[in-house]
């Protein structure tokens, strides 16, 4: 193994799958011995015998003890891009245009996984409330807040994920807030749903960074077209465009860190 400059580092006890190493520091004066044999004597301070190992543990993880990443809870209105579900500790992004479908997408996912506490800063808890109905979420797994105070209830309800629409309803506070939330989710194992609006050129409104770390990110457009008429997409795998379904958004995966995902287009039902 490569020393760092002043280091002799080699595995303690000669073990290759070693969690630590050894260096070798005279205990008189703590000058670190940085050729390969150690002498006799201290070089710096002259003290006989001066050099003794000292071992060092290590903060990096073999391959072997690497824990796998937990699967999700299934969504069968999902299965073609999430096959094992969002996995725990995930996060998930849904962005679009103003009457796309991404509310109603995001409330009707996130009701399936569980007791959620649902921040409705874009449109209420009323009008979010009948929203979610409509698409045909599970609205008893359902708390509801009018703003980003609710996060005081978290340790309280533990819910099993939460969904806040939108996150430009944030603010200054945008950036803080997602953070918290996103290492909430990977600490207690949980799932963070965020609804984002969407400009012109396809980015979020007031920039991509603070939710462009998400781990899942789906684009979620009008089935109809600015005429009415339903829309030809590629859905899947396909190779030829095919109408979008009836009761339906249609979605796009634009990133998935999830393994067993793909970035492809698919309809997500938004109407019960």
């Amino acid at each position: 193994m490569a020393s760092q400059p002043g280091l002799i580092l080699t595995p303690a006890n000669d073990c290759a799958n070693a969690r630590s190493f050894q260096r070798w520091i005279c205990i008189s004066c703590g000058s670190v011995w940085s050729k390969d044999r150690v002498p006799s004597y201290c070089h710096a301070c002259g003290m006989p015998d001066g050099y003794a190992p000292e071992e060092i543990e290590i903060v990096g993880r073999r391959s072997d003890e690497i824990e796998g990443i937990p699967t999700g809870v299934f969504v069968p209105d999902w299965a073609s891009v999430l096959p094992s579900g969002l996995p725990l500790g995930f996060s998930m992004l849904l962005r679009g245009r103003p009457g796309g479908g991404k509310s109603r997408a995001a409330f009707r996912f996130v009701s399936q996984l569980g007791t959620t506490m649902a921040f409705a800063l874009e449109m209420g808890q009323a009008l979010s409330c009948v929203t979610a109905q409509v698409a045909g979420a599970r609205m008893d797994r359902f708390y509801w807040y009018d703003n980003i105070d609710g996060l005081e209830e978290l340790d309280t309800i533990d819910p099993a994920a939460v969904a806040i629409d939108s996150v430009q309803k944030l603010g200054r506070d945008k950036s803080k807030v997602i953070r918290r939330l996103r290492r909430w989710a990977l600490e207690r194992q949980r799932n963070l749903v965020l609804v984002s609006q969407q400009n012109i050129r396809g980015a979020s409104w007031g920039g991509d960074a603070p939710d462009f770390d998400c781990d899942f990110i789906v684009d979620v457009s009008r089935r109809l077209d600015a005429k009415g008429i339903a829309r030809r997409e590629i859905h899947g795998n396909d190779d030829a465009p095919s109408l979008c379904a009836e009761k339906c958004a249609h979605a796009q995966v634009a990133k998935t860190r999830v393994p067993d995902s793909v970035p492809v287009a698919f309809d997500v039902p938004i109407v019960r």
